[in-house]
């Protein structure tokens, strides 16, 4: 910075303006400041900055798994609305691994983050405690997708689970099912899922009890969707529409369904619940419900700077609507070029 200042006849006060946009500098200035540090090639230490300021400008993000396709989109509307304001993400993955998790919030609370954003599939004592701990440090933290709320200091960012399970229950009762399956989370995942109640109070509104035998145990991965479609069709009575946890669990059923020889939509219909950008070009198009990631990310990155900003308010509880997006999967239109449009009929 010295040489900059020298090499542009003002102060390092001045080149530092430049360098963060500050108002009050000439153009005139500002455009010579910059070609001076394009040819010396000056490139600011960020942690020195940083230091200081007495102020971290990286938030660390932590995730469950990067192969989910859930996650990449969360993922990068945190990043575009950190680079907006001016942050980096240090992003850490946990291989769906509780250990891991612990391990990464450590490492990031000794590298001194801005703030964190944290997502996790099983929600245990050791999870919460360290959120927890981390915000009462006055480190912001965001939980995201979350419904759970972790007192007064964690900011929850959710999805409205249960309604979106309502809609994607309430398609197939309308289109004429009476027995729907369902591939719910893992048992651990949480002890009273939106999800199921979703799917249940949507039967109990129209008069109708669910068995027990249709609600499956399943999980988040293609895996889990086929061994769960499997146990479904194995009932005497197998569903005539299943409805997933997530697409990737929705895809898996549609894979075992296919491999048993039957047709989706025409023997067994399949919603998912994400909107992941293969559901649109999955063969059958998946009909899902839409969680809006991006949206969800750079929100969460927004519950970061407020509380950077504003350290004493109440952590608050943000819950995004869901969207029902009719696809082929469940008998919704075709793509040209991917089959003729069945003909919907009711079933027994």
């Amino acid at each position: 910075m010295d040489d900059v200042a020298r090499a542009a006849r003002v102060s390092k006060q001045t080149v530092s303006a430049v360098i963060n946009n500050k108002s009050g500098i000439s153009e005139k200035t500002r455009i010579r400041v910059r070609e001076i540090i394009a040819r010396l090639d000056y490139q600011p230490n960020l942690l020195a900055g940083s230091l200081r300021a007495q102020r971290s400008f990286t938030v660390g993000v932590v995730i469950p798994s990067i192969t989910n396709p859930f996650y990449p989109e969360l993922v990068r509307g945190i990043e575009d609305e950190a680079q907006r304001q001016g942050y980096s993400v240090f992003l850490c993955n946990a291989d769906e691994n509780s250990e891991k998790e612990i391990q990464y919030l450590d490492l990031l609370r000794r590298h001194r983050i801005a703030g964190l954003i944290a997502a996790t599939i099983r929600v245990n004592k050791a999870w919460t405690e360290a959120l927890k701990s981390l915000a009462g440090q006055g480190v912001p933290v965001v939980f995201v997708p979350s419904t759970h709320k972790l007192g007064n200091q964690v900011v929850c960012i959710m999805a409205d689970d249960e309604e979106g399970f309502i809609k994607a229950t309430d398609h197939l009762l309308d289109l004429g099912h009476e027995r729907i399956g369902m591939i719910s989370p893992p048992p651990d995942a949480e002890k009273q899922n939106p999800r199921v109640s979703g799917f249940l109070k949507a039967h109990m509104r129209r008069g109708k009890k669910v068995s027990a035998e249709l609600i499956v145990a399943g999980g988040w991965h293609v895996a889990d969707g086929q061994q769960s479609a499997a146990r479904l069709l194995q009932l005497s009575r197998p569903p005539t529409a299943i409805v997933a946890s997530n697409d990737m669990a929705a895809i898996g059923a549609i894979i075992k369904i296919k491999e048993l020889g039957r047709r989706v939509p025409e023997d067994i219909a399949v919603v998912g619940y994400d909107n992941i950008a293969i559901a649109e070009w999955y063969d059958p198009a998946l009909t899902t419900v839409d969680q809006p990631h991006y949206r969800m990310g750079q929100r969460a990155m927004q519950a970061v700077l407020n509380r950077l900003n504003h350290p004493g308010e109440p952590a608050e509880m943000i819950k995004f609507e869901t969207t029902l997006v009719v696809r082929h999967s469940s008998g919704g239109p075709v793509r040209p070029g991917h089959g003729a449009l069945p003909r919907l009929r009711g079933r027994q």
